[in-house]
């Protein structure tokens, strides 16, 4: 679980908690009014997260491609018609 700050801490602090996350890969999670707004990752976290978030939509786009294959698809008038458009 990463160390909890509020934003003033992190306004006052912020080349400290940088060079924390850089250096150390520290994490930090951003507190407003007691609830995380934001967290401060390195950037090795972000990649991974990101990767991970394509990863996930080439399944979903494959899981939407063979549902095409197995049950057909709708043609395109007839969903512009059903979407009122």
């Amino acid at each position: 679980m990463p160390d909890a700050l509020s934003i003033s801490e992190v306004r006052e602090k912020v080349a400290e908690i940088t060079g924390r996350v850089q250096f150390t890969g520290a994490r930090f999670a951003i507190q407003k009014h007691g609830k995380t707004v934001a967290v401060l990752v390195p950037p090795s976290d972000l990649d991974v997260l990101e990767a991970l978030e394509e990863r996930l939509d080439l399944l979903d786009a494959l899981d939407a491609l063979a549902d095409y294959r197995a049950n057909g698809g709708v043609d395109f008038d007839d969903l512009k018609a059903a979407l009122g458009l």
